[in-house]
């Protein structure tokens, strides 16, 4: 069995504390080979390196942005090496970042350290779920393409949300919980926060090739997972086809978007005046102007415009009773 370990030293559970570092060179010493990167410019050079090696499970450790990372400079890494026939190797979701979105929807629970013992103890005998994932194709001002796999993507107040969240020093979860519940609080007066998070975002939203009424978004979230995260159920239908991807965009105001929040917590429809909310093949959002924001697993990005469909379905290590 070879395994293979790809740390992202920037990672803040992995910065915050030498000693997790430390305890993973000493867990992975003569059972994984470990690769440590200091950036996502590392990736593609290790992936190729991981393939050529040959790799049966490949563990990546980090927050859901190396998740993403690592998922996409794979898939790359495999369409060079066998664009007819790509085989993926099983992965591994170690989450030693902020949050964890993505291991805690599509992982094993449990302490990483304890996970990590676990995995290369019997590596034969990990087990691994296919799980769905989302392809998103960038297109910057200056006509330049970005490819990348991921498993949330959004606009309007997912970016406008992580822009706060990120000034603010990404302080995970319990951060994040704040500014959540004050942006609701904010929403019934008109606060300046909501109205900031809330305001609909000018684009053009095109679905199945068809191109949506509506010139500005306030939500825009499309996902293959069910939890968004603090238990935002938004794409409560996520994971249902491996071949489409849930959509949810909407274009109410701030007054009328927030108060909405407890059917998003209890995973039901948003509803409202010309909502999207259904699975779909495809959907494609275009900025005026020059670029507009949008976010993959937790990382930000600028773009003309995105386009995303269904990705690669992936074999994941999770719990043998998902």
């Amino acid at each position: 069995m070879q395994v293979h370990i790809v740390a992202n030293l920037t990672a803040r559970g992995l910065l915050r504390s030498p000693a997790r570092l430390d305890a993973l060179r000493a867990n992975a010493a003569g059972k994984a080979q470990l690769h440590e990167t200091a950036s996502v410019a590392e990736l593609g050079p290790v992936m190729r390196a991981v393939l050529e090696d040959g790799v049966d499970l490949l563990i990546l450790v980090g927050g859901d942005g190396t998740f993403m990372s690592g998922v996409s400079a794979l898939s790359r890494a495999l369409a060079e090496r066998a664009p007819s026939g790509v085989i993926w190797p099983r992965l591994g979701l170690l989450p030693m970042g902020t949050v964890g979105t993505i291991a805690k929807n599509l992982g094993e629970r449990g302490e990483p350290e304890r996970l990590l013992s676990t995995w290369l103890e019997q590596p034969d005998r990990v087990h691994a779920i296919p799980r769905p994932t989302l392809s998103l194709t960038a297109t910057t001002s200056e006509g330049a393409t970005e490819e990348r796999v991921g498993f949330i993507v959004g606009t309007g107040l997912v970016a406008r949300f992580f822009e706060v969240y990120e000034e603010r020093g990404a302080g995970g979860i319990p951060l994040a919980g704040r500014i959540v519940a004050r942006v609701f609080a904010e929403s019934f007066t008109g606060g300046p926060l909501a109205k900031r998070v809330l305001t609909p975002l000018p684009c053009e939203l095109r679905v199945d090739g068809e191109v949506q009424s509506s010139s500005a978004l306030s939500l825009l979230c499309a996902s293959v997972v069910r939890d968004l995260g603090l238990g935002m159920k938004v794409c409560y239908r996520a994971g249902e086809e491996p071949d489409r991807v849930h959509l949810v965009a909407s274009q109410l105001s701030p007054r009328h978007l927030g108060p909405r929040a407890p059917f998003v917590m209890a995973g039901r429809s948003i509803g409202g005046k010309g909502h999207v909310d259904r699975l779909v093949s495809s959907f494609q959002v275009t900025f005026p102007g020059s670029q507009g924001p949008y976010v993959l697993d937790g990382d930000m990005f600028r773009a003309k415009s995105f386009l995303v469909k269904a990705g690669p379905v992936i074999p994941v290590v999770g719990p043998r009773d998902p």
